[in-house]
């Protein structure tokens, strides 16, 4: 809001006027300087004012810029940690999942070794089974043995008493 005013320091007098109209042009044109001065001291006031305004508004803006910097810098150092956090929870992330693996790889050996022992669990059954089948089949030959060895007992006395009287035989007869 600029006005300009001009206002001339001094003014000559016009001479073909009267005495009489020079009071009322001198009051006039004091009364308008008046005014005049009274615009000029409310402009330089508004003027002062929006000067402080401006120079208020030119601090603001510099701590705002601080502020923002500083902010701006803090803004930095966060996404450095993040990315720093980032990478090592990628790492962290590799390393379980390579885990995972061996720990997959270990279980699959586990299971083909759980499978082949109970492979030769069934075998180890089956061979028992066997060994029990050859066991009822032993004893029952051992029966058998013990069957014979008494048919054997019972003729080694039959032989016994054949060989007695044999004996007494050839004895009667040589006498």
């Amino acid at each position: 809001m600029d006005k300009t005013v001009k206002i001339s320091a001094y003014s000559p007098p016009i001479k073909g006027v009267a005495h009489q109209e020079k009071p009322a042009t001198d009051r006039f044109a004091a009364l308008e300087l008046e005014q005049k001065q009274a615009q000029l001291e409310e402009e330089r006031n508004k003027s002062l004012e929006l000067l402080r305004n401006v120079v208020q508004l030119r601090d603001s803006l510099k701590q705002e810029q601080a502020k923002s910097a500083e902010l701006e810098s803090k803004v930095e150092q966060l996404e450095d940690k993040l990315k720093k956090l980032a990478a090592l929870e990628e790492s962290q992330i590799a390393k379980r999942n390579a885990q995972i693996e061996e720990e997959k790889k270990y279980s699959l050996e586990l299971m083909r070794n759980i499978e082949d022992l109970k492979e030769k669990l069934k075998q180890e059954k089956s061979r028992s089974s066997e060994i029990a089948d050859s066991g009822v089949q032993l004893e029952a030959k051992l029966q058998e043995i013990a069957v014979i060895e008494a048919k054997i007992k019972d003729m080694a006395g039959v032989f016994s008493e054949i060989i007695s009287i044999a004996e007494a035989a050839k004895v009667a007869t040589e006498k």
